[in-house]
């Protein structure tokens, strides 16, 4: 087969903003996105220096509501997951927002896939294997070097097999990439 006849993807975020101060679009972001009231996923580190309080308020200024699930560990797991999915149901959420490194954006997406496509976290291991598209989802970055907020790749542990398991899937590549 010639190069000519392959079929290449290219799977980023519909909008990546960059730079000092980029943060404060966040609730811009998530209105345009159509979200009324948004899950911010965090870890405690970040939510104990006051940041997710932060985005929250920014988030909020623009008219959309954010309830704070900070239970995002490092490796995040299928509880991490099951545990923010609860909060995002009970709270009546339609949007998503990560806040971090990979940790935080993973266990995002593991909440996104399995709100609107039903059973488990551990239904999506494998390459595409959801039908239904995430909630809006704007991902907020903290570190370098894992890219979670801008592709498609999500890795959440399995505690009962103490496996990673790796989750691709181009439904989970957040809408908005913000690199502050």
């Amino acid at each position: 087969m010639a190069l000519a006849d392959q079929t290449f993807g290219f799977f980023i975020p519909t909008v990546s903003l960059m730079g000092v101060g980029s943060s404060k679009e966040t609730g811009e972001q998530v209105k345009a996105l159509g979200a009324s009231k948004a899950l911010l996923v965090t870890d405690k580190g970040i939510s104990g220096m006051g940041m997710a309080d932060q985005i929250k308020q920014q988030v909020e200024a623009a008219g959309v509501s954010v309830v704070i699930f900070d239970g995002a560990e490092p490796n995040p797991t299928d509880k991490n997951v099951a545990d923010g999915l609860k909060i995002y149901q009970e709270q009546k959420c339609d949007a998503i927002i990560s806040l971090g490194g990979g940790s935080s954006h993973d266990c995002a997406k593991g909440i996104g896939m399995v709100a609107t496509n039903g059973g488990t976290i551990r239904d999506c291991e494998g390459v595409n294997k959801t039908t239904k598209p995430m909630p809006p989802f704007v991902a907020i970055n903290t570190t370098a070097g894992t890219a979670s907020e801008m592709t498609r790749f999500c890795i959440i542990t399995n505690t009962d097999t103490k496996v990673k398991m790796a989750i691709v899937d181009w439904r989970c590549t957040p809408n908005v990439a913000i690199n502050d």
